[in-house]
């Protein structure tokens, strides 16, 4: 509720409008994008536009009960923050969201602020990228499509960016060029991706696989920028491809979900390690397992008809995923259930774990950080 006012002190209509606005916009909010960086730092990305940063340590300090305001909220873009991605070796961090841009941060530079190290402290973007805008009749330009998701191959500096235009665009973040260097095409037109996940170690180019409304999943050459494999994760089988004749020339199409199958979009797909895995999550509540060395399914398990899957992480022998109810759910390898745990947002839409700890964000504006035996042990209330 708004906070109470004193009937005898005056009124102020701009203080009571201005509570009540950001009661309004706490409920509304939605976390999109979280992830654990550094030795004990967590990155979170909302519907705000914003960048939340804080201190792992102080969150568990604070305790389960308490939700633990930010270290660091920077902003980062016009428009929700739908992902983010960070790569050690090179120690940046890297959003993207509804604006369409690409953004990358140093993490270091990060750190430094989120500490209140004002001799250090830089945390402005070292880089950005924009999404290609597609032409229209007349020299127009149409809207700039959304980046969805992101992943990084490090081993070749490309960025990654699945966009709402159904191409995954990579960009070359050592050269910093304002022009894509890969451009993924042949999901179905109109189509957007809605998720990525790199495999460096895929062959002479790297691997990407990409998740889109169609109902399929993607698995790229990316050096030939065609597909080697097409998933239908819903029915854990591959799909027939076929030649098109399209504008952009002639593109490798897949078939996509028939009408009646609109809940088997891929929400969410992620690797292990070792690169030997692919978990795929779709709309219709199954995660499927790619197995790279068979190059086929390995198995599917479900979540149930009712629980779209919208994100998914591998760590070791366990497959953790969650989407369009209030639980996460784990799974090992062979897709025995593990556990069916209950988590505070009625939609999870961010999941990562490290150091033995959850991190589960989604509808609200908290995340909530679990321990390896499930238990609660911090909540993080996101600018």
């Amino acid at each position: 509720m708004v906070a109470s006012f004193d009937c005898r002190s005056p009124y102020d209509p701009a203080a009571y409008a201005a509570a009540a606005l950001e009661e309004r916009l706490e409920e509304t909010r939605t976390v999109y994008a979280t992830v654990f960086f550094g030795d004990r730092y967590l990155a979170c990305g909302s519907s705000t536009g914003t960048l939340s940063v804080f201190n792992v340590d102080r969150l568990l300090a604070g305790g389960p009960e308490n939700d633990v305001a930010p270290a660091l909220v920077l902003p980062a873009h016009e428009g929700a923050v739908y992902s983010l991605v960070v790569h050690a070796d090179e120690g940046i961090l890297c959003s993207g969201g509804d604006d369409g841009r690409t953004v990358v941060w140093r993490v270091d530079a990060l750190v430094a602020a989120a500490d209140g190290d004002d001799e250090k402290n830089d945390a402005r973007p070292v880089a950005a990228f924009v999404n290609p805008q597609r032409g229209l009749p007349r020299g127009a330009l149409g809207a700039i499509p959304e980046t969805n998701a992101l992943a990084y191959d490090g081993s070749r500096g490309v960025l990654f960016a699945a966009a709402g235009d159904g191409v995954c665009y990579g960009w070359d973040v050592r050269e910093a060029r304002s022009s894509p260097a890969v451009r993924l095409r042949g999901h179905a037109a109109g189509a957007p991706l809605h998720c990525a996940a790199t495999r460096p170690g895929g062959g002479a180019g790297g691997t990407v696989v990409t998740g889109s409304e169609d109902g399929t999943a993607r698995i790229w050459d990316v050096r030939r920028e065609a597909a080697s494999h097409v998933v239908n994760p819903y029915a854990a089988t591959s799909v027939e491809m076929r030649v098109e004749e399209t504008t952009d020339g002639n593109v490798s199409r897949p078939a996509v979900a028939r009408r009646g199958d609109e809940r088997r979009w891929v929400g969410c797909v992620a690797l292990d390690g070792a690169e030997n895995w692919c978990a795929m999550g779709s709309g219709g509540g199954v995660v499927t397992m790619w197995s790279f060395a068979a190059g086929a399914c390995a198995s599917r398990v479900a979540a149930g008809r009712g629980t779209a899957m919208q994100a998914v992480k591998l760590t070791g022998d366990r497959v953790v995923a969650a989407g369009s109810e209030p639980r996460v759910f784990r799974w090992n390898l062979a897709g025995k259930l593990i556990s069916r745990q209950p988590c505070g947002p009625a939609s999870v839409f961010a999941l990562d774990a490290a150091r033995a700890m959850t991190a589960v964000g989604g509808a609200g504006a908290t995340v909530e950080i679990f321990s390896a035996l499930g238990t609660k042990v911090a909540t993080a209330k996101c600018a």
